[in-house]
Protein backbone atom coordinates (compact mmCIF):
# COMPACT_ATOMS: atom_id res chain seq x y z
CA UNK A 1 0.00 0.00 0.00
CA UNK A 2 1.32 3.70 -0.59
CA UNK A 3 2.11 5.75 1.94
CA UNK A 4 -0.63 8.70 2.69
CA UNK A 5 0.56 12.49 3.67
CA UNK A 6 -1.00 12.65 7.22
CA UNK A 7 0.06 16.23 8.82
CA UNK A 8 -0.61 14.87 12.11
CA UNK A 9 2.48 13.23 12.57
CA UNK A 10 6.02 14.67 12.77
CA UNK A 11 7.70 12.47 10.18
CA UNK A 12 11.12 11.43 9.69
CA UNK A 13 13.97 13.36 11.63
CA UNK A 14 16.36 15.15 9.31
CA UNK A 15 18.86 12.44 11.13
CA UNK A 16 16.81 9.66 9.83
CA UNK A 17 17.11 10.81 6.43
CA UNK A 18 20.51 12.02 6.76
CA UNK A 19 21.63 8.66 7.46
CA UNK A 20 19.46 6.73 4.41
CA UNK A 21 20.91 9.22 2.49
CA UNK A 22 24.72 9.12 3.17
CA UNK A 23 25.96 6.93 0.70
CA UNK A 24 24.12 8.06 -2.37
CA UNK A 25 25.99 8.22 -5.67
CA UNK A 26 26.33 11.48 -7.48
CA UNK A 27 23.26 12.45 -9.92
CA UNK A 28 24.77 11.12 -13.61
CA UNK A 29 23.20 13.61 -16.20
CA UNK A 30 21.91 11.37 -18.79
CA UNK A 31 22.49 12.03 -22.41
CA UNK A 32 19.21 15.07 -22.79
CA UNK A 33 18.69 17.79 -24.78
CA UNK A 34 15.24 19.15 -23.04
CA UNK A 35 14.37 18.52 -19.41
CA UNK A 36 10.29 17.83 -19.13
CA UNK A 37 9.39 18.25 -15.51
CA UNK A 38 5.85 17.11 -14.93
CA UNK A 39 4.41 18.74 -12.14
CA UNK A 40 0.78 17.49 -10.56
CA UNK A 41 0.11 21.24 -8.95
CA UNK A 42 1.62 24.69 -9.19
CA UNK A 43 4.56 24.48 -6.49
CA UNK A 44 5.92 21.06 -7.14
CA UNK A 45 7.97 22.10 -10.05
CA UNK A 46 10.19 24.32 -7.78
CA UNK A 47 9.80 22.70 -4.22
CA UNK A 48 10.70 18.92 -5.69
CA UNK A 49 13.02 19.94 -8.78
CA UNK A 50 13.54 23.60 -8.56
CA UNK A 51 17.30 22.87 -8.41
CA UNK A 52 17.81 20.72 -11.22
CA UNK A 53 15.74 22.74 -13.39
CA UNK A 54 18.12 25.92 -12.43
CA UNK A 55 21.40 23.59 -13.48
CA UNK A 56 19.48 22.29 -16.77
CA UNK A 57 19.36 26.13 -17.54
CA UNK A 58 22.89 26.99 -16.72
CA UNK A 59 23.77 23.38 -19.13
CA UNK A 60 21.95 25.20 -22.10
CA UNK A 61 19.23 22.69 -21.55
CA UNK A 62 15.68 24.10 -22.67
CA UNK A 63 13.18 23.20 -19.98
CA UNK A 64 9.48 22.29 -20.43
CA UNK A 65 6.98 22.56 -16.94
CA UNK A 66 3.91 20.38 -17.59
CA UNK A 67 1.50 21.47 -15.17
CA UNK A 68 -1.53 18.73 -14.71
CA UNK A 69 -3.58 20.67 -12.52
CA UNK A 70 -4.44 24.43 -11.06
CA UNK A 71 -4.36 22.89 -7.79
CA UNK A 72 -8.02 24.47 -7.25
CA UNK A 73 -8.25 22.37 -4.94
CA UNK A 74 -6.17 22.75 -1.87
CA UNK A 75 -8.68 25.42 -0.46
CA UNK A 76 -12.40 26.80 -0.24
CA UNK A 77 -10.90 29.82 -2.10
CA UNK A 78 -12.58 29.89 -5.60
CA UNK A 79 -10.01 32.03 -7.13
CA UNK A 80 -7.37 29.66 -6.29
CA UNK A 81 -6.50 28.12 -9.52
CA UNK A 82 -5.96 32.08 -10.64
CA UNK A 83 -3.70 32.66 -7.82
CA UNK A 84 -1.78 29.42 -8.36
CA UNK A 85 -1.49 29.72 -12.17
CA UNK A 86 0.10 33.37 -11.38
CA UNK A 87 2.43 32.43 -8.30
CA UNK A 88 3.73 29.90 -11.09
CA UNK A 89 4.08 32.29 -13.53
CA UNK A 90 6.78 34.32 -11.13
CA UNK A 91 8.17 30.91 -9.89
CA UNK A 92 9.42 30.34 -13.04
CA UNK A 93 10.75 33.64 -13.39
CA UNK A 94 12.76 33.06 -10.38
CA UNK A 95 13.91 30.06 -11.63
CA UNK A 96 15.06 31.35 -14.96
CA UNK A 97 14.69 35.50 -14.78
CA UNK A 98 15.75 34.99 -18.76
CA UNK A 99 12.33 33.86 -19.49
CA UNK A 100 13.53 30.43 -21.53
CA UNK A 101 10.80 28.08 -19.41
CA UNK A 102 7.83 27.02 -21.16
CA UNK A 103 5.18 26.23 -19.35
CA UNK A 104 2.15 24.05 -20.63
CA UNK A 105 -1.12 24.12 -18.36
CA UNK A 106 -2.28 20.66 -18.81
CA UNK A 107 -6.02 21.54 -17.34
CA UNK A 108 -6.89 18.35 -15.50
CA UNK A 109 -9.10 18.93 -12.01
CA UNK A 110 -7.26 18.94 -9.14
CA UNK A 111 -7.58 15.98 -6.40
CA UNK A 112 -9.04 13.83 -8.98
CA UNK A 113 -5.79 13.04 -12.01
CA UNK A 114 -6.25 9.14 -10.90
CA UNK A 115 -9.78 8.85 -12.97
CA UNK A 116 -7.82 10.14 -15.65
CA UNK A 117 -4.54 8.87 -15.58
CA UNK A 118 -4.74 7.19 -19.52
CA UNK A 119 -6.13 10.51 -20.78
CA UNK A 120 -2.92 12.34 -19.02
CA UNK A 121 -0.43 9.69 -20.15
CA UNK A 122 -1.82 10.93 -24.22
CA UNK A 123 -1.59 14.64 -22.87
CA UNK A 124 2.22 14.08 -21.56
CA UNK A 125 2.94 11.51 -24.88
CA UNK A 126 2.15 14.71 -26.85
CA UNK A 127 4.93 17.27 -25.59
CA UNK A 128 7.56 14.77 -25.87
CA UNK A 129 10.24 14.88 -28.20
CA UNK A 130 13.31 12.34 -28.89
CA UNK A 131 16.13 13.65 -26.32
CA UNK A 132 13.79 14.35 -23.76
CA UNK A 133 15.10 13.80 -19.83
CA UNK A 134 11.37 13.46 -18.45
CA UNK A 135 10.80 14.03 -14.87
CA UNK A 136 8.08 13.22 -12.34
CA UNK A 137 7.04 12.61 -9.04
CA UNK A 138 7.84 9.03 -6.83
CA UNK A 139 5.26 6.59 -7.77
CA UNK A 140 4.19 6.60 -4.17
CA UNK A 141 4.84 10.30 -2.96
CA UNK A 142 2.06 10.32 -1.01
CA UNK A 143 -0.70 12.49 -2.55
CA UNK A 144 -3.35 10.57 -5.30
CA UNK A 145 -2.39 13.45 -7.80
CA UNK A 146 1.52 13.04 -7.21
CA UNK A 147 0.80 9.62 -7.62
CA UNK A 148 -1.20 9.15 -11.07
CA UNK A 149 1.05 12.05 -12.36
CA UNK A 150 4.07 9.43 -11.84
CA UNK A 151 1.98 7.06 -13.79
CA UNK A 152 1.09 8.51 -16.70
CA UNK A 153 4.56 10.73 -16.89
CA UNK A 154 6.84 7.24 -16.65
CA UNK A 155 4.36 5.31 -19.22
CA UNK A 156 4.68 8.29 -21.74
CA UNK A 157 8.33 8.67 -21.12
CA UNK A 158 9.44 4.78 -21.53
CA UNK A 159 6.82 3.99 -23.97
CA UNK A 160 8.92 6.90 -26.23
CA UNK A 161 12.10 5.50 -25.19
CA UNK A 162 13.06 7.90 -22.84
CA UNK A 163 15.05 8.96 -19.71
CA UNK A 164 13.06 8.93 -16.90
CA UNK A 165 13.53 10.19 -12.87
CA UNK A 166 11.32 10.87 -10.24
CA UNK A 167 11.28 13.42 -7.61
CA UNK A 168 9.75 13.08 -4.15
CA UNK A 169 8.06 15.85 -2.45
CA UNK A 170 5.47 14.92 0.23
CA UNK A 171 7.48 10.89 0.74
CA UNK A 172 9.61 13.14 2.75
CA UNK A 173 7.37 13.03 5.06
CA UNK A 174 5.48 9.74 4.74
CA UNK A 175 8.28 7.01 3.57
CA UNK A 176 10.09 5.40 6.34
CA UNK A 177 13.97 6.06 5.10
CA UNK A 178 14.86 2.88 5.86
CA UNK A 179 12.91 1.70 3.22
CA UNK A 180 12.18 4.30 1.29
CA UNK A 181 12.89 3.97 -2.97
CA UNK A 182 14.68 7.42 -1.92
CA UNK A 183 17.19 5.67 -0.77
CA UNK A 184 18.18 4.22 -3.57
CA UNK A 185 18.33 7.57 -5.80
CA UNK A 186 20.96 9.88 -7.07
CA UNK A 187 22.35 13.04 -5.27
CA UNK A 188 21.85 16.28 -7.48
CA UNK A 189 23.77 18.47 -4.96
CA UNK A 190 24.55 22.50 -6.23
CA UNK A 191 25.90 25.40 -5.04
CA UNK A 192 24.62 28.37 -3.40
CA UNK A 193 23.67 30.73 -5.96
CA UNK A 194 21.08 27.87 -7.33
CA UNK A 195 19.73 27.49 -3.94
CA UNK A 196 18.60 30.77 -3.48
CA UNK A 197 16.94 30.77 -7.02
CA UNK A 198 15.17 27.77 -5.67
CA UNK A 199 14.15 29.44 -2.07
CA UNK A 200 12.78 32.74 -4.32
CA UNK A 201 10.48 30.16 -6.33
CA UNK A 202 9.24 28.24 -3.51
CA UNK A 203 8.22 31.74 -1.84
CA UNK A 204 6.28 33.08 -4.70
CA UNK A 205 3.58 30.30 -3.21
CA UNK A 206 1.87 31.91 -0.29
CA UNK A 207 -1.20 30.21 -0.51
CA UNK A 208 0.59 27.54 0.18
CA UNK A 209 3.19 28.47 2.67
CA UNK A 210 1.63 31.08 4.26
CA UNK A 211 -0.96 31.37 7.13
CA UNK A 212 -2.15 29.83 10.22
CA UNK A 213 -2.28 26.47 8.73
CA UNK A 214 -0.13 26.27 5.65
CA UNK A 215 -0.32 23.29 3.11
CA UNK A 216 3.02 23.20 3.25
CA UNK A 217 3.93 23.63 6.87
CA UNK A 218 8.00 25.13 7.80
CA UNK A 219 8.84 21.37 8.60
CA UNK A 220 8.25 20.42 4.87
CA UNK A 221 10.46 23.38 3.43
CA UNK A 222 13.14 22.54 5.66
CA UNK A 223 13.31 18.93 3.80
CA UNK A 224 12.62 20.47 0.43
CA UNK A 225 15.03 23.37 0.55
CA UNK A 226 18.35 21.31 1.15
CA UNK A 227 21.12 22.51 -0.83
CA UNK A 228 20.48 19.00 -2.45
CA UNK A 229 17.65 16.91 -4.58
CA UNK A 230 17.31 13.46 -5.17
CA UNK A 231 16.42 11.64 -8.37
CA UNK A 232 15.48 8.40 -8.48
CA UNK A 233 14.88 6.20 -11.94
CA UNK A 234 11.98 4.26 -11.72
CA UNK A 235 11.58 0.56 -10.66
Amino acid sequence: MSPVLDHTVSGPTEAQWDDALRDLPTFAWPDCRRLVVVSPHPDDESLGAGGIITLALLRGLPVLVLSVTDGEAASPDPNLGDIRRAELARALECLDPSGCITAVRLGFPDFHVASATEALTAAIAAHLRPGDLVLCPLSDDGHPDHNAASCAATAAGEAAGLAVRWYPVWAWHCHDPEHSVIAQGERLSFPDKVLARKRHAVACYPSQTSGDDPVVPPAMLVRLLRPFEILVRPR
